[in-house]
């Protein structure tokens, strides 16, 4: 994820200016570190923004994480050239 990224995400999320170029010097400075990143959102008084949901991953606390019947099955493509039948 790009320095541009991370601020647009932030941006969206409503992280203020003076918080956002907090967070972006952090980023800068030390690295990108997400988890540390949602701690300081927290402790500025923002909801988590980098989280499970937010980059697609699984999340293994979901109550559907394993579950058989959530899963959702892939449809095959349909082939776009003709097939000739002999």
């Amino acid at each position: 994820m790009t320095f541009q990224e991370i601020e647009f995400a932030l941006k969206v999320n409503g992280v203020g200016k003076e918080d956002m170029q907090t967070l972006m010097d952090y980023c800068r400075t030390k690295g990108t570190d997400y988890p540390k990143l949602d701690e300081m959102l927290v402790g500025m008084g923002y909801d988590k923004v980098f989280t499970d949901e937010f980059f697609g991953w699984a999340d293994a606390d979901d109550e559907y994480y394993d579950d058989d019947d959530y899963d959702h099955e892939y449809l095959e493509r349909t082939p776009h050239k003709h097939k000739w039948d002999d």
